[in-house]
């Protein structure tokens, strides 16, 4: 039987959008106003490679890096020495880039969470990369959907990444359910499917029609599979 239920962020309930453009301006203009001009086409050089170098490493060792490290590395780089007060700016301002052009809900996400609030005990499972669960909880308050959620666990405050165990465990142990008694919803088959049946999690695969196919192999195949958020209660309502 079913108790618990959590759900992926990105592309689960958030549509997902990126922020480098944005990013990248604003380093560009604090460096110019400090006396450190780049050029732009250098900065996002930069940027990019610190970005890709930082993917390798949650790609190994599924560790979170938080923005501070992110922002230290792109600066070496540049051979830039800012003071503390302004890279703690520039941090802060990298971290709430979201809010100045917040994504919005998929498709039938709040209605859902909606239908599923009372009937099961809901949380939230996601990897925050260089957006933090601060800022991601002020955007779902905003979309008025963070009070469903009884947990919201995110990768910069637990130390790990999605599909690591440490993260999904937590959910649990705060959801206060038996992980079989617990199905996870996300769209991609490794960090999500993979990542919650690995703790003894039921999974259900979010393959959205928007997006393209996903093929999964055996370690991943999920328990079931839905094109569009609409399908979940249903789901639930035959696992009771």
């Amino acid at each position: 039987m079913i108790r618990a239920v959590t759900f992926d962020l990105w592309n689960t309930l958030l549509c997902e959008r990126f922020y480098s453009d944005y990013r990248i301006g604003l380093l560009v203009h604090a460096l110019d106003e400090e006396g450190f001009p780049r050029d732009r086409h250098r900065v996002e050089v930069e940027y990019s490679s610190t970005i890709d170098f930082f993917y390798e490493v949650w790609m190994k060792e599924r560790r979170h890096i938080p923005a501070t490290k992110l922002m230290k590395f792109i600066l070496n780089r540049l051979d830039v020495h800012l003071p503390a007060e302004i890279k703690n700016r520039l941090v802060k301002n990298f971290e709430e880039a979201i809010l100045k052009d917040p994504p919005p809900l998929v498709r039938d996400a709040r209605k859902v969470l909606e239908s599923l609030h009372g009937l099961y005990i809901i949380g939230l499972v996601s990897n925050s990369g260089v957006t933090p669960g601060r800022v991601l909880r002020q955007v779902l308050d905003d979309q008025k959907v963070l009070q469903y959620f009884s947990c919201t666990m995110f990768s910069d405050e637990v130390g790990y990444h999605k599909p690591h165990p440490t993260i999904f465990r937590k959910a649990i142990k705060e959801l206060n359910v038996k992980a079989n008694d617990t199905i996870h919803i996300g769209d991609l088959l490794e960090p999500d499917v993979a990542g919650a049946k690995a703790v003894g999690m039921k999974t259900v695969w979010f393959n959205a029609t928007e997006r393209n196919n996903q093929t999964h192999e055996s370690e991943f195949a999920p328990d079931h599979e839905i094109r569009a958020l609409s399908q979940l209660p249903g789901i639930l309502e035959r696992k009771k």
